[in-house]
């Protein structure tokens, strides 16, 4: 007799580390400490709500300079000295542990929906600022991991996912995205 097993799929969201351990966020000496301690919400309540699984992405930023560092902008990142370099292991590292989730699961198969970076984050926005002399601009260029962690990914062949982000000045605006795509 042959027993045939249905193939489950297990969906997962690919998130920032910030969005689940806020406190690698920047500080700043003097800085509230509840301005930055907790775990995004609404990410958490959605994954929740629609059985969907997390897994979390290294920080670039807190894993090369740790806390308290300085406010710095892409453009100040690119230029300190080893972390592009430091921003492309963790992408390479990272995105092999993707590839071994996706091929290894066999049931329930792994589904990742898309990665979610952080709006404004020189390292993991989707759209970063750059400066000016009048202040920051906004611009579709991703940050620099996001950068490193595509090009990995789509080494891989996961050329489809969506790279969104969370904002958190805005943090129900990422949940609409997501109902539209899951």
């Amino acid at each position: 007799m042959v027993i045939f097993m249905n193939s489950l799929t297990s969906k997962v969201l690919v998130v920032s580390h910030c969005l689940l351990n806020k406190s690698v966020r920047w500080w700043q000496e003097g800085k509230p400490l509840e301005r930055n301690i907790g775990l995004a919400n609404n990410v958490i309540e959605y994954a929740l709500r629609h059985n969907i699984g997390l897994i979390q992405m290294p920080c670039p930023e807190f894993t090369f300079c740790g806390n308290p560092r300085p406010s710095r902008r892409k453009d100040e990142y690119e230029v300190l000295p080893g972390f592009k370099e430091h921003c492309e292991r963790l992408a390479r590292t990272f995105a092999k542990q993707i590839k071994m989730l996706v091929t290894m699961s066999k049931n329930p198969r792994i589904h990742i929906i898309a990665v979610i970076g952080v709006k404004r984050s020189p390292s993991c926005a989707v759209r970063t600022a750059i400066s000016m002399r009048n202040g920051l601009l906004y611009q579709n260029e991703k940050g620099i991991f996001i950068e490193f962690l595509e090009k990995e990914l789509n080494v891989y062949g996961q050329t489809t996912l969506p790279f969104l982000e969370f904002d958190f000045d805005n943090p129900g605006e990422l949940t609409e995205i997501l109902e539209k795509i899951v």
